[in-house]
């Protein structure tokens, strides 16, 4: 999924190592070869974000940025390597806010900004969502795909850490935690499904969402600050005995 050239440049990088000539190695990544990395990345970017997921391959992405398409295979091997990897930045982007966001004392209000920004996401890359959960591409990469799941399985505790101060406070009924999780999971992911930007905003969504959970969106709160809008969202996946959409 495209990051956001923050986050790229954010990105941190192995220190680099002392090797013989030749190309820079994938084990032991040198700067020059970590530079050269994200700068695909944020050619990905925007020829993603143009063309969409599913309509863009490698080819056009060697293209924007002037590669070869044997150079563009040495640093990402397959299509589905390079959008895990633009995912895997963009994680890290999004579980900072997530952190920041359980920080709120108020449990009500915390809800109110983890759900504020879920929406806010998903609403502004329907086409990311539309591919991850649709059509995503498989991924082979062990390493790459046991850091992706991990961080996903924290962006769902996140959730759950508020749903739980929700349940405890009264802000939510006494049901089970997993089911409030998976229902909201739900209704907020599942928005690219059906969502309409000539009917609806991103605003007016959840606080049809927050209404049906018994909740009034205030209407001039801090809670309206947690809109950040990034470029792509991930899904969220649990660990332990969860497991999210």
């Amino acid at each position: 999924m495209p990051a956001t050239s923050a986050a790229l440049k954010s990105a941190a990088r192995k220190p680099s190592e002392k090797r013989g000539r030749g190309r820079p190695s994938h084990l032991v990544p040198s700067e020059l070869f970590e530079i050269r990395r994200d700068e695909i990345l944020l050619a990905a970017r925007k020829i993603f974000t143009a063309k969409g997921y599913a309509a863009t391959s490698l080819d056009d992405v060697a293209r924007e940025h002037g590669l070869s398409k044997a150079t563009l295979y040495y640093y990402f091997p397959s299509k589905a390597h390079l959008f895990f990897e633009l995912a895997s930045l963009y994680a890290d982007e999004q579980l900072a806010r997530l952190a920041e966001i359980v920080q709120e004392p108020d449990p009500q209000l915390c809800l109110i900004k983890l759900m504020r920004h879920q929406v806010s996401q998903v609403t502004s890359e329907m086409d990311f969502y539309r591919y991850f959960f649709d059509s995503r591409p498989s991924l082979t990469d062990k390493r790459l795909k046991e850091e992706f799941s991990k961080k996903l399985g924290l962006y769902s505790e996140y959730f759950y850490i508020s749903i739980r101060r929700a349940i405890k406070a009264g802000v939510l009924p006494p049901i089970d935690e997993f089911v409030a999780t998976q229902a909201i999971f739900g209704a907020t992911f599942w928005i690219y499904k059906w969502f309409d930007a000539k009917r609806f905003d991103a605003d007016s969504v959840l606080a049809q969402l927050l209404k049906m959970i018994g909740i009034d969106m205030p209407q001039h709160s801090n809670a309206n600050a947690n809109a950040k809008p990034s470029q792509t969202a991930p899904a969220a996946t649990s660990t332990r005995r969860r497991n999210s959409p």
